[in-house]
């Protein structure tokens, strides 16, 4: 099995030559391309899964777990983000060995010319990974990758309002992101925890989850937003 951080070195090498295939034009607020502004808070599917302190307690290196799985972003004017990930993934060779993954990270963001953002972590953010078929069945990990989104847009759905599309570093897109408000619902932009070792993290703080989906989450090593072991690079894998 090739190990996450081959995984993720291989993910990063291929970095460089994502950015250049950037075809996004350069951002505009108007109807015909952005209708509203990209800050505030926004998820998929449901809605259930939402950024701030409902979902993350990163002094406690805890989580809260929604109803159903999803994904979250929250935008600041001031140029802070945090995401938000309650997901399974399947395994194809063994169907009965579906991995769960809960993960929070914030950090800063930039807002490029030709139309793309990059998300820069904080250092502070975390994940907890459950797979009953590995041999540490569940455990937590720091996790802090730079996120590149090529390109976004902002539309209109006639049922859930303005809708947020994120392009991959392959130029395909993640599903629809819904407006939760216009407000980021976010926690401090500041550093949240003192960030130890992998090993220290697995405390007794960590707690089983239950498997949720919504219609939009059933996943494939593929899908994923997180690389296998854990590695997170949003750009580069998708629910």
């Amino acid at each position: 099995m090739i190990s996450s951080l081959t995984t993720l070195a291989l993910a990063l090498a291929a970095l460089p030559a994502a950015l250049s295939q950037n075809t996004g034009d350069a951002i505009v607020y108007d109807t015909l391309h952005n209708i509203t502004s990209l800050y505030g808070t926004w998820s998929t599917g449901s809605g259930n899964v939402v950024t701030g302190s409902n979902f993350a307690q990163p002094s406690e290196v805890s989580f809260t777990y929604p109803a159903t799985t999803g994904v979250s972003f929250s935008f600041s004017e001031d140029h802070w983000f945090e995401v938000a990930q309650y997901s399974f993934v399947s395994n194809a060779s063994d169907p009965s060995c579906i991995t769960g993954y809960m993960l929070w990270m914030h950090g800063t963001f930039t807002e490029e010319t030709n139309g793309s953002l990059v998300l820069t972590p904080n250092g502070d953010g975390y994940q907890q990974v459950q797979d009953a078929c590995a041999a540490v069945s569940n455990f937590i990990e720091n996790t802090n990758v730079t996120i590149y989104i090529p390109w976004w847009t902002i539309g209109q759905d006639t049922d859930k309002g303005f809708t947020l599309k994120l392009q991959k570093y392959d130029l395909t897109y993640y599903a629809p992101f819904y407006q939760i408000s216009t407000t980021p619902e976010m926690l401090p932009t500041q550093k949240l925890r003192n960030v130890s070792t992998v090993e220290d993290l697995t405390s007794s703080r960590k707690r089983s989850f239950e498997e949720k989906r919504n219609d939009a989450s059933t996943m494939s090593h593929s899908s994923s937003l997180l690389l296998a072991g854990g590695a997170f690079v949003v750009g580069l894998l998708s629910l």
